[in-house]
């Protein structure tokens, strides 16, 4: 009799061990069977394009809608490698040919990322928009085109007229570009803004100013038929920037990191004024 009871204990253990095992190997082969169902991870961005048309009482709208999709390589300032962007462009136009642009940014890593709201949003009115062969996203609006950077989604600078670009080295390059002074300048005499940009960033922003307001409408009407130059010489840097006019030329060294202003020579009645940026 005293060797059953060992027999008896066995089994109630055995029991005891398969009734909580039992479940548990249940409960994972359930939960297996339903992540094979979910399958990989993934993530889709939905978009596309459309034409609206309508007759409103013999006057007839035309709406076009379009969504566009790239990959590229972004180099941002502080990061050793240029960061993989998936970058989302729509526009949508009507007859005016001005209509609302947009551009949204995502990091290219994993399914999530694209789930998550985009890393920056650019909006603005416009005719056009394109992602540059210079790393900038540019629009239009009524002959002026504006830079954006795709490293951050800001507003760069803007420009009337071509930009003038070259290079110190050929990993060094930069541009110099020109636009028409806006209405709050006015105040200022300011008849131009001139950008000196690197890719990507903006180095230093000059105002054209006129002493002689009159003068400075007269300018401000023609800047747009003269054009910005860069040729080398024997200046500091090597290179000069050059706005020809009636008057004479806006000539104006530069380095591979600033404008010389100091060594500048302008027109008489004319002077070049620093333009800080916001809250500076």
């Amino acid at each position: 009799m005293r060797s059953t009871w060992p027999f008896f204990g066995g089994v109630i253990v055995a029991l005891h061990f398969f009734a909580v095992t039992v479940p548990i190997l249940a409960i994972v082969a359930i939960l297996l069977s339903l992540f094979d169902s979910l399958g990989p991870d993934e993530a889709v961005l939905g978009g596309g394009s459309s034409v609206l048309m309508r007759d409103e009482g013999g006057r007839v709208t035309l709406r076009m809608t379009n969504t566009t999709y790239a990959q590229l390589s972004v180099p941002v300032m502080g990061e050793p490698r240029p960061r993989r962007l998936l970058l989302r462009q729509s526009t949508d136009g009507g007859n005016d040919g001005n209509g609302r642009i947009r551009l949204d940014a995502w990091p290219v890593g994993m399914p999530v990322d694209l789930r998550r709201p985009p890393i920056y949003t650019i909006r603005t009115l416009g005719s056009a928009a394109n992602v540059g062969d210079d790393g900038l996203f540019w629009t239009e609006r009524d002959g002026r085109r504006s830079a954006w950077s795709l490293a951050d989604g800001s507003w760069l600078f803007d420009t009337d007229l071509p930009l003038a670009g070259f290079a110190f080295e050929p990993e060094i390059r930069r541009v110099a570009a020109l636009a028409v002074a806006d209405e709050e300048l006015w105040s200022r005499g300011a008849v131009g803004v001139i950008t000196y940009a690197a890719p990507g960033r903006v180095l230093r922003r000059v105002l054209l100013v006129s002493i002689n307001p009159l003068r400075g409408n007269a300018l401000r009407a023609t800047l747009t038929a003269s054009r910005l130059v860069s040729y080398t010489e024997a200046a500091p840097g090597g290179r000069v920037i050059e706005l020809p006019l009636a008057a004479g030329p806006v000539r104006i060294p530069v380095t591979a990191s600033d404008l010389d202003i100091a060594h500048a020579s302008v027109p008489a009645g004319l002077k070049l004024s620093p333009l800080r940026p916001w809250g500076e």
